[in-house]
């Protein structure tokens, strides 16, 4: 649930903005930080991001601490529970490609 309110936040943002197009990778440099701003102002930027999902990732979060990872771990955590790298995200549900055991 800590997922899918941050990725609503990011969607009603990325609408106010698709007038840049549907491809945010041809928007300009000058775009890409307005949009960045927007979604730091509306809850939803990168540090929300790690802070409302890394946590969730640890295995025994009692004595868990966010500010003792790296930047390159918490990197990699979010980047995980984003789904950013496909080898690494879980399924969500079973594929038809799955091998069948």
């Amino acid at each position: 649930m800590a997922k899918l309110k941050i990725e609503n936040i990011q969607a009603r943002v990325f609408r106010d903005h698709a007038h840049f197009g549907l491809d945010p990778s041809e928007w300009t440099l000058e775009q890409q930080q307005q949009f960045s701003a927007a979604l730091d102002e509306a809850g939803a930027g990168y540090e929300n991001q790690i802070r409302s999902w890394v946590p969730y990732c640890i295995v025994e979060p009692k004595d868990f601490d966010i500010d003792d990872l790296t930047s390159e771990e918490l990197r990699m955590i979010l980047g995980f529970v984003r789904g950013d790298d496909p080898d690494g995200a879980p399924p969500l549900e079973p594929s038809s490609e799955s091998p069948q055991a």
